[in-house]
């Protein structure tokens, strides 16, 4: 029609404007006969152009489509295979197409299929479903989807198709086919791991577990549940949630707080709560929670509750153990020493402030070698670092303490080490008395074993000048002679420099000249914390800063009757004062100075009768 229409057009049009044109221009009539043959044989040739051009454009059009045609349906072959997907009609019977027959493991005989033919390839069970659905489908013209297993039974694995099918405009009835054997293998296998879990959650001992929908109305209750707060599952599903185990001056604000969650608040965090039993009493759980949408997409809310009570109980205990430990501890008169894997103290107890004079908290996170006396401390750094690297087991040992006031206190260390990476453990005790008094009946012997043999006087009070000296490395000590002249001359002093020797020796016993000479005179103890700026030193300031000296504090020592004999003079490498306890020392260190000098004394006479 449409290559008719353009044929009628242009002859039409050909033969009434050439006509008109050859009538308009020639009037000859032989010339016009002759142009009128001409014309006729360029309309042929031009119609024929046209012709063949219409039917060219239309030829090249016609293969396109195919093209196109066969391309599409290639693709959909394609598409129908990859996604196992077949197509079927059916007009009184079915058509199926050939990958709906592979799906159902026919061959091409059996394109087209009777409803019994068809009933017969599925599983026994699922036909009478299948049947209700196709005819619901021809009579009522109902969406057809319903899924079906093939008729296997030497199979072990059941191969599951879904049939789909609709009516369509022109009443012809259109459907597919398709394999979803993996798809329901999951949906099995997903609703067995369901099965599973919930049979988990039922039946896990001390783990309760409850679910509540938006009215926080109970739809699930474990076994667990029941044993924790003693609502059977009966008692519980439909009751709210805080009708069954929220104390009563807490309902409101939990209420709220899951309202709130469920309108896009902040979930409520997981923590330690105290919950109500069916019988009024309370229990301690951890309690976490969760929201989920089920399968109608309704927000539904998810408790854990993991019973506590014996937790708690053993809390109470230890808290009370540790409670009567600490009291034990801080009451205990011997240090107890924890440090971390650096040898720095992390723990002490209060013993450690009375024997140190340091408060605890300041004493924290500083190593422990730093509290001794120099000499010490290199010594016990290198037996805490032989137990730290387990070349030693433990170390037990007498060391000088340097309290906070500067004092030397003798102190009995344990120390053993703690698993690797936790430092070191121990016990400090105060033996600093004990230890005097050992050292002290040692040089009570001593002398008294030097009187026995008549040892020079001299080398007596060296000795007694010596062992004070060893009691307290921080003391400079000097032992004076008092003379008939009222004199002081040097009898012992180990470690003082000769020429300060000199400097003092034969100074007169008089008020304000020296420490020395003021107590000879006086005769009572003498301290001066700083010889700088101390009066009676002014006249011995050079002496005594070329020597280092910077403090000094003098004791006498008497006869029986009360005289003075002579003077102990302690001297310090910086100002100090001495202690009560360093008082106490040189005290009894006078006593044996005077029983030696009046020994010496009483045998000079002897000899002389």
């Amino acid at each position: 029609m449409r290559l008719a229409s353009f044929y009628i057009l242009f002859s039409t049009a050909w033969i009434l404007s050439s006509d008109y044109l050859l009538t308009l221009l020639v009037s000859d009539t032989a010339l016009a006969a002759s142009l009128q043959i001409a014309k006729g044989m360029l309309f042929v040739l031009l119609s024929s152009v046209l012709i063949f051009y219409i039917s060219h454009r239309d030829n090249q059009t016609q293969r396109r489509l195919v093209e196109v045609l066969t391309h599409n349906a290639r693709l959909l072959q394609q598409i129908q295979r990859n996604a196992a997907l077949g197509s079927w009609e059916y007009a009184g019977r079915f058509h199926w197409s050939q990958e709906a027959l592979h799906l159902f493991g026919r061959d091409e005989g059996h394109a087209f299929s009777s409803m019994e033919q068809l009933l017969n390839w599925l599983h026994p069970a699922d036909r009478p479903s299948v049947q209700r659905a196709i005819q619901a489908l021809l009579q009522q013209h109902t969406p057809l989807a319903i899924s079906a297993r093939l008729h296997q039974p030497h199979r072990q694995q059941a191969t599951w198709l879904m049939l789909r099918g609709e009516v369509d405009s022109s009443s012809k009835t259109l459907g597919t086919v398709q394999d979803i054997s993996n798809q329901k293998r999951d949906e099995i296998a997903l609703r067995e791991s369901e099965q599973r879990f919930r049979r988990l959650f039922e039946q896990t001992p001390r783990i309760a577990m409850q679910g509540y929908d938006r009215e926080r109305r109970v739809i699930f209750w474990n076994q667990a549940s029941t044993q924790l707060y003693g609502y059977s599952l009966q008692e519980a599903m439909g009751k709210r949630l805080e009708e069954l185990v929220i104390p009563a001056q807490m309902r409101n604000q939990v209420a709220s707080t899951i309202n709130h969650w469920l309108l896009g608040g902040p979930p409520i965090a997981a923590s330690e709560v105290q919950l109500q039993r069916k019988d009024g009493s309370k229990v301690w759980v951890y309690s976490s929670h969760v929201m989920l949408r089920n399968s109608r997409n309704q927000l539904e809310l998810y408790c854990i509750d993991i019973d506590l009570s014996e937790q708690k109980q053993s809390d109470g205990e230890l808290y009370a153990s540790e409670a009567r430990y600490r009291e034990l501890v801080e009451q205990l008169s011997d240090v107890i020493v924890l440090t971390d894997a650096r040898g720095c103290l992390n723990f002490l107890n209060p013993a450690w402030e009375q024997i140190s004079g340091y408060a605890c908290y300041s004493s924290i996170d500083r190593p422990l070698t730093q509290f001794f006396d120099a000499d010490d401390a290199v010594r016990l750094a290198q037996q805490i670092s032989a137990i730290i690297a387990g070349r030693q087991s433990q170390l037990r040992g007498e060391y000088r303490l340097l309290t906070r006031s500067g004092q030397l206190r003798w102190v009995e260390l344990q120390l053993s080490s703690n698993p690797p990476g936790y430092g070191l453990r121990g016990s400090l005790c105060d033996i600093h008395e004990r230890y005097q008094t050992q050292q002290l009946q040692q040089a009570r012997n001593a002398v008294l074993d030097e009187l026995l043999a008549r040892h020079p006087l001299a080398q007596t009070l060296d000795g007694i000048s010596r062992s004070l000296q060893s009691l307290n490395p921080h003391m400079l000590v000097s032992i004076m002679l008092l003379d008939a002249q009222r004199r002081l001359h040097i009898a012992a002093a180990p470690d003082l420099p000769a020429s300060y020797q000199q400097a003092i020796e034969g100074i007169d016993a008089a008020p304000e000249v020296g420490s020395c000479g003021h107590a000879a005179s006086s005769g009572e103890l003498a301290i001066a914390e700083d010889l700088a700026s101390h009066p009676y030193w002014r006249n011995f300031q050079a002496e005594t800063q070329a020597a280092g000296l910077h403090a000094c504090w003098s004791l006498p020592f008497k006869d029986e009757q009360g005289q003075v004999l002579g003077t102990f003079g302690i001297y310090y490498r910086k100002p100090a004062r001495p202690s009560p306890s360093d008082i106490a020392l040189v005290t009894e260190f006078t006593r044996l100075a005077g029983l030696a000098v009046q020994q010496h004394k009483s045998d000079a006479t002897s000899r002389m009768l």
